[in-house]
């Protein structure tokens, strides 16, 4: 078994081995009811021969003595294509129960003694089959039309008289049939047919009722997995955004801090030492993060993750410390206070880091920066800001760049509902490059940090 069968959704079977089999073989049983449709004509067809109730009834041809009406030439004609359309309307009756139910009622129009009886019996099948695989309406507007039907097949000559008997001979009487006659067959008839078609609505909307649920099963089952996809995705963009924050500012300071120690080689020596001595705890320091990163993505039974907050508002000096020692002159100013929120936190510093990183990579080392993050009750604001390329300073490292940086920033700052800004400062303000971002606080992280 996969390990994933457990997670499956889970359906119920339907009770019984009878049920089963039929509703996997609907074609088998549709084609069983057409063969005992035929066996009762048979059936019923050799009673009517035997019991001579129509004798002295045969056609213009010479015909054994009694001999139905309907089965004298040429009305067997006529017979045997009443057998066939009730038969085709039992044999679709799935998918056209409507059209068969009138079939069937054409087809027992006029008197065939008691060889009416198995279309009554396949009247029942096509007015059950309306309201099951049909609608409730169709199986009322059915039952009308066979209630009507029925009705004036009554009034029909023949079966009208076969309906009024003679107590004192038994058998049909010779007065023609009255209103009186027709109301008790028409009634039972009508309440015959009510019952069949309550049975029908009953299994119909139950029908209809499981097919909604199993289909809503498995649209629960479908938006269960594509949910499962999205959070991969989501998860797979999330890391992808926390490893270029990582690489291209540690790479970006290692950079900066290499070419300074080469060129103050020769003049300082001290001064090259310390910086490659910088580079390297920056890479360690990348490193580390990344084995962290990385090391979430594994169950824990296969490694041991050392859990480390992430960094925030507070980090912010840290940050700018680092840049400074690559060459920036960096100024930071933290107006009030953080609210509690850790994964804004984050992306507040994300923001700066990226920010400076790019003023790095392209202004290159000896540019000014600001970095303004003013946390405000309502919302948070984070500024960055360079005075362009220092003169004279060719030191860039633009050849690194993923393209990936501002497009990240973007998608943190859309999951918390703000807004970024990007792009040259106008000229009016100076030169240089700023990236403005603001963020909405969360009402919760409010709370959380007012109670700390």
């Amino acid at each position: 078994m996969s390990p994933h069968a457990s997670l499956e959704a889970r359906l119920p079977r339907p009770p019984g081995v009878l049920r089963r089999a039929l509703a996997a073989h609907p074609l088998a049983l549709d084609v069983t009811i057409v063969v005992f449709y035929f066996l009762g004509c048979a059936l019923f067809g050799t009673v009517d021969v035997f019991s001579g109730s129509t004798a002295g009834a045969a056609g213009p041809y010479d015909a054994p003595p009694g001999t139905p009406s309907y089965l004298t030439w040429p009305l067997l004609l006529v017979t045997i294509l009443r057998f066939l359309m009730v038969a085709a309307a039992l044999l679709f009756r799935r998918r056209f129960p409507l059209l068969g139910l009138i079939a069937v009622l054409l087809a027992s129009t006029g008197d065939l003694s008691v060889q009416g009886v198995p279309n009554a019996v396949a009247l029942c099948f096509l007015l059950y089959a309306v309201p099951v695989y049909r609608s409730v309406p169709a199986g009322w507007f059915g039952y009308a039309f066979a209630v009507i039907a029925s009705g004036a097949q009554l009034f029909i000559p023949g079966v009208a008289d076969s309906l009024v008997f003679d107590t004192e001979t038994g058998g049909g009487s010779t007065e023609p049939a009255t209103l009186s006659t027709f109301f008790g067959p028409f009634l039972m008839s009508a309440i015959w047919m009510l019952a069949i078609l309550m049975l029908g609505i009953n299994i119909g909307n139950r029908r209809r009722y499981l097919e909604a649920i199993i289909g809503r099963a498995h649209q629960l089952a479908r938006e269960r997995d594509q949910l499962a996809q999205l959070a991969v995705a989501e998860e797979r963009s999330r890391i992808a955004r926390e490893m270029h924050d990582i690489v291209a500012h540690s790479v970006s300071v290692m950079i900066a801090l290499s070419e300074g120690a080469a060129r103050a080689a020769t003049v300082a020596p001290e001064a090259a030492a310390d910086a490659m001595q910088r580079s390297a705890e920056t890479g360690r320091t990348a490193l580390a993060e990344m084995r962290r990163l990385l090391g979430a993505l594994h169950s824990p039974d296969e490694t041991s993750i050392d859990l480390v907050p992430q960094p925030g508002v507070k980090d912010l000096e840290t940050l700018v410390r680092g840049f400074t020692d690559a060459g920036l002159q960096v100024s930071l100013r933290v107006e009030g206070e953080a609210a509690g929120d850790r994964g804004q936190e984050l992306a507040v510093y994300r923001i700066a880091q990226e920010g400076l990183t790019n003023v790095l990579r392209y202004a290159g080392t000896g540019a000014c920066a600001e970095v303004t993050a003013a946390l405000m009750q309502d919302l948070t604001v984070v500024e960055v800001r360079d005075h362009g390329r220092t003169p004279g300073d060719t030191a860039t490292v633009s050849g690194v760049g993923s393209g990936r940086g501002l497009a990240g920033l973007a998608e943190r700052v859309r999951m918390f509902g703000g807004s970024i800004e990007s792009g040259p400062v106008p000229a009016h303000e100076g030169s240089g490059w700023r990236v403005r971002a603001v963020l909405p606080v969360n009402a919760d992280a409010r709370e959380t940090g007012r109670l700390a």
